[in-house]
């Protein structure tokens, strides 16, 4: 009996240690860097960047002071239907620097360029490294 509430317990343990979503963006260049997540107008209300309820968010990184942001949408993994729900909200994701610019903004891009970059256990974290 005291074995089997061991694994009982055990199991719940495991069971109960989901991953956190997120999204991480990381700075591995010497310029800075510029991410710009623009949300769809009908949403801007009720979606999982509920960090400010401006159409924009940008995040400016900076080769030594802020070199990574981590975005967390609570427990879970990234599954295609997760990252399907995300790009509904998004209009636009775009990465600038001093050597590069990059613009998505059609749902098909964004959902391929977030579902590549799923790392971890589940797909939990979406990295996205701007390097030289």
């Amino acid at each position: 009996m005291k074995i089997f509430f061991s694994l009982l317990f055990l199991g719940g343990i495991v069971f109960a240690c989901n991953p956190v979503r997120r999204i991480d963006m990381k700075n591995k260049t010497s310029d800075t860097v510029e991410f710009i997540w623009s949300l769809n107008e009908d949403s801007l209300m009720n979606n999982p960047f509920l960090l400010s309820n401006s159409k924009e968010l940008k995040f400016t990184l900076y080769p030594e002071k802020v070199d990574a942001i981590k975005m967390s949408f609570g427990a879970g993994g990234w599954k295609p239907k997760d990252v399907e729900k995300l790009v509904g909200y998004l209009e636009s994701l775009e990465i600038r620097s001093a050597k590069q610019k990059m613009k998505l903004d059609s749902l098909p891009q964004l959902r391929e360029f977030l579902l590549a970059r799923r790392k971890g256990i589940g797909g939990a974290t979406i990295e996205i490294v701007v390097a030289d």
